[in-house]
C-alpha cells in the first residue's frame, strides 16, 4: 500500500511537472514575428492639382514590393482643403513602410431627379492607374511622413 502511495505521487508530481514545462514552452515560443505590412506609420499629406486644394479626391495607394499582399492598399479621401491621412486597417492608422505608387481620382457627385451619381474622374487621367501613374512616394519606418501630391 505505501509502495503504491509513493508510485501515485511521484506520477502525479511528473505529471505536474510535465505540464508546467509544456505551458512554459508553449508561451515561450508563440510570439509570431510581424510581417513588414502589418506595421504601420502615420502618415498625412495634400493633394493639389494646379496648386489648388482638391476635396473629395480617392487616394490610393500601391505597393511596388511584389510580396506585399494585394490585399493591402493605403487610401485616403482628402477633404475640403486638400488634406488628408491614409489608413490601411482602420481609419488614420497610416501605412506600412515602403515604396508606393500613389493613385488619384475625383468624381464630382452630381444628384438628378432624386438620384445620386457620379461624373467622370475629372484629374489628370495618367493618375487615375497604377500602370500610369508617375506619382511615387516613400513610407519610412517614423511617424514623420507627409505627402504632397501635387497633380
Amino acid at each position: 500500500m505505501l509502495a503504491m502511495l509513493l508510485l501515485h505521487c511521484r506520477l502525479q508530481g511528473a505529471l505536474t511537472s510535465l505540464c508546467g514545462l509544456v505551458l512554459v514552452f508553449s508561451l515561450c515560443g508563440c510570439g509570431k514575428q510581424k510581417q513588414p505590412w502589418e506595421e504601420v506609420y502615420a502618415v498625412e499629406g495634400v493633394v493639389t492639382h494646379k496648386g489648388k486644394p482638391v476635396a473629395g479626391a480617392d487616394i490610393s495607394l500601391f505597393p511596388q514590393a511584389e510580396w506585399f499582399p494585394d490585399s493591402i492598399r493605403p487610401r485616403a479621401k482628402s477633404n475640403e482643403d486638400g488634406s488628408f491621412v491614409l489608413w490601411t486597417y482602420e481609419r488614420g492608422d497610416g501605412a506600412p513602410a515602403g515604396s508606393y505608387k500613389v493613385v488619384v481620382v475625383h468624381h464630382e457627385i452630381v444628384e438628378s431627379k432624386g438620384v445620386a451619381n457620379t461624373k467622370p474622374n475629372d484629374l489628370p487621367p495618367q493618375y487615375s492607374r497604377v500602370a500610369t501613374t508617375d506619382l511615387i512616394v516613400e513610407i519610412n519606418a517614423d511617424n514623420s511622413n507627409k505627402l504632397n501630391l501635387d497633380l
